[in-house]
């Protein structure tokens, strides 16, 4: 991560396991498979995302994911289909 990526992350006061969850809803997956992933309860991932929730100040996950990708947490998938393209 760079340095500007880490300050965003600090500056809205993102866990790295929050960051981590939030990755995974960029890759689409759902809550059950997040939990999968991570070896968490279903119940913990949604803790998780109401807490993503309150500090990016969203209520969605779409709009956590546009705000994510707005400050640089997120590389976004359509700029990495364009570079590679």
């Amino acid at each position: 991560m760079e340095s500007t990526d880490a300050d965003a992350t600090k500056d809205v006061g993102l866990s790295e396991r929050e960051l981590s969850i939030l990755g995974a809803l960029g890759e689409g997956m759902s809550n059950k498979q997040i939990a999968k992933e991570f070896w968490l309860a279903e119940q913990t991932v949604k803790f998780h995302l109401t807490n993503i929730y309150r500090k990016l100040g969203v209520s969605t996950r779409t709009e956590a994911l546009h705000r994510a990708y707005q400050l640089g947490l997120l590389e976004s998938p359509l700029l990495e289909a364009a570079a590679s393209g």
